[in-house]
């Protein structure tokens, strides 16, 4: 019964393939457009069909690159029933319904490997601009023996017609577009850095439609020309950027443990002592030397077992054992912020380190 079975699905299969019009052989695609992805380029063929009532079948011969799963189909007019890749001619076959006689659309898409995609941005921050203009590029490699002709290509949003001949790279603007919100900030923050510089920062915040992985490149223009200021390398997952483009050597920043003492301790019974609260006051002095207004965040590592006793600065709970302040400082200001915790229930050490 089971060989029975399989003799009449291989006459099926073989019936449908023998009666399936070629949709290559019938006609050219009515479009053609290659369109970006986060980290390649896809093409979508549209073939314009006529649906007669009932089932249609046609034949789709796929390149021989193309794996069957790489294939991904949509109909309009009809619907699909089955699809079936013949691997003897490497062709699928696409089986659709339709209620009524009328004019379809078959759309596929897949991927092209040979087409090489790398996006790149660049921030440039004018003299007194309250923040930097952005620039969306795109290089396009053809790693191909076969060129693309007034080819359709889309990439964010925007349609460009590309010549590309084979084992050519171009470079594309694809959109200038301003930040949504931006601010220049210094950090101290020794236990990251693993150094006690001050470290500078542009944080920027850009259009989520624009927003893809790729290198970033980061320029400031001034009367004398254009400064490299630096790069990092953008996941494309967040729009928030945070990007470090130097160092501050204009802010000084000093901390200084004022008092640690331990209290309530418990001893155990050979008196060695296993739990104890701590009083703790530490300083920071901060100063900004420049001559224009300064921005820096200091970061503050510290036991999670604690308890604020008094803060002379509002405070950020950053993780559980980090807080952070924000200061404001104008040319030449120096401000002194006193932290006073209490420790709970510690076994070792103190809470400021």
């Amino acid at each position: 019964m089971k060989k029975l079975w399989m003799i009449l699905i291989t006459i099926l299969l073989l019936s449908s393939i023998a009666i399936a019009q070629d949709l290559i052989l019938e006609k050219n695609p009515e479009e053609i457009i290659v369109f970006a992805g986060d980290s390649m380029f896809y093409q979508r063929e549209t073939w314009m069909v006529e649906l007669q009532a009932g089932e249609n079948i046609y034949s789709w011969g796929k390149p021989l690159s193309l794996n069957d799963e790489d294939v991904f189909i949509q109909v309009e007019g009809g619907i699909i029933r089955s699809t079936i890749n013949d691997s003897s001619n490497q062709s699928t076959i696409v089986s659709i319904y339709a209620d009524q006689p009328t004019t379809g659309k078959i759309h596929l898409t897949f991927p092209l490997a040979y087409l090489s995609l790398n996006y790149l941005y660049q921030f440039f921050w004018e003299p007194d601009a309250v923040a930097p203009v952005g620039r969306l590029l795109v290089d396009i490699t053809n790693q191909n023996q076969d060129a693309f002709r007034n080819t359709v290509f889309v990439i964010a949003n925007k349609r460009f017609v590309l010549n590309l001949e084979p084992f050519e790279t171009k470079r594309l603007i694809v959109e200038e577009f301003p930040t949504i919100n931006a601010e220049k900030i210094s950090r101290y923050n020794p236990s990251f850095f693993h150094d006690t510089n001050i470290h500078f920062f542009w944080d920027l915040l850009i259009p989520d439609v624009i927003l893809f992985p790729g290198k970033a490149e980061y320029f400031e223009k001034s009367s004398s020309g254009v400064v490299f200021l630096g790069e990092n390398y953008l996941s494309g997952e967040t729009s928030q950027l945070r990007a470090e483009v130097g160092e501050s050597t204009d802010i000084v920043v000093e901390e200084k443990i004022e008092k640690q003492e331990k209290i309530n301790q418990i001893y155990n019974k050979e008196g060695k002592e296993v739990l104890f609260d701590t009083r703790e006051k530490k300083t920071y002095r901060v100063a900004n030397r420049g001559a224009e207004k300064k921005k820096i965040e200091v970061f503050v590592p510290l036991q999670p077992s604690y308890e604020l006793i008094s803060n002379s600065v509002p405070l950020n709970r950053i993780e559980i054992n980090q807080i952070s302040f924000i200061l404001d400082l104008d040319s030449q200001q120096e401000i002194n912020v006193n932290l006073e915790v209490s420790g709970k229930n510690l076994t070792s050490g103190f809470v400021f380190r």
